[in-house]
């Protein structure tokens, strides 16, 4: 039986990939800040309880990263989701994106943007799947075919983007694609192939309630892309329908 490890496994999509994956017949290693107030992953443990182990596991915590891959005492990993992320909710959209007269981010006028948060999540959406991938890499290698999906967004296309504001996640997902091309090569090396895919516009609490997508067609969606990705794919920015999206 093939292996998942995905991470943010909690809700959304990551909570919606394990489920589609544990229809699928695979083992799946569901990775989570605070398993205990995870009720819905704590449901599906219910019911597929051979099939799923819930894990803490913070993509930031390197203690716990460490404790996880040793529990796994070197066990194949045939795909790993770095799906875990971070938005800036309540300035979702500050700046340009308002058209606010046109003002910079740091007009004195304005509410200062905040910085910590942006650091916070580029630590998340591009320091976190780096570790998370660095420390998984014998497991990954360790499988037939490993692939390595970092979970992007089409806001990270800077070919289709100006003015559009959403500054720390949309500098924090394109990090996170040129860390997938970045280690690309390294992974090759160990015949692991890696790619990003973005799922779409989908209704989760990153996305609100007016996205394009439900969580059950995105996560569908992912699955059915990654389970046709071969050697050939890696490298690739993919939509959630499969076509190559510009960079």
């Amino acid at each position: 039986m093939a292996t998942l490890l995905v991470t943010g496994a909690n809700r959304g999509i990551g909570l919606g990939l394990v489920e589609v994956y544990l229809k699928n017949n695979w083992q799946v290693i569901a990775a989570c800040r605070s398993p205990e107030a995870a009720l819905e992953l704590l449901s599906l443990k219910r019911d597929f309880n051979n099939s799923i182990s819930v894990i803490e596991m913070d993509v930031n915590n390197q203690k716990q990263i460490d404790a996880a891959v040793t529990s796994l005492n070197g066990a194949p990993i045939d795909v790993l989701i770095n799906n875990a992320g971070a938005v800036e909710m309540e300035k979702y959209g500050s700046g340009a994106y308002e058209k606010i007269d046109g003002k910079p981010i740091d007009d004195p006028d304005l509410r200062k943007y905040d910085y910590m948060q942006w650091e916070n999540i580029l630590k998340t959406n591009v320091l976190g799947p780096a570790r998370i991938t660095g420390s998984f890499v014998d497991n990954l290698a360790a499988a037939d075919h490993g692939v390595v999906v970092m979970m992007t967004s089409g806001l990270a296309s800077i070919s289709s983007t100006w003015q559009a504001g959403r500054y720390a996640y949309r500098t924090s997902k394109a990090a996170l694609n040129m860390l997938m091309r970045s280690s690309g090569e390294w992974l090759e090396s160990m015949g692991i192939t890696s790619v990003a895919i973005s799922p779409g516009w989908t209704r989760t609490d990153m996305g609100g309630p007016n996205a394009t997508n439900s969580v059950e067609e995105a996560s569908a969606a992912v699955y059915q892309v990654i389970s046709e990705i071969s050697a050939a794919d890696t490298g690739k920015f993919l939509n959630y329908d499969g076509s190559t999206m510009a960079w």
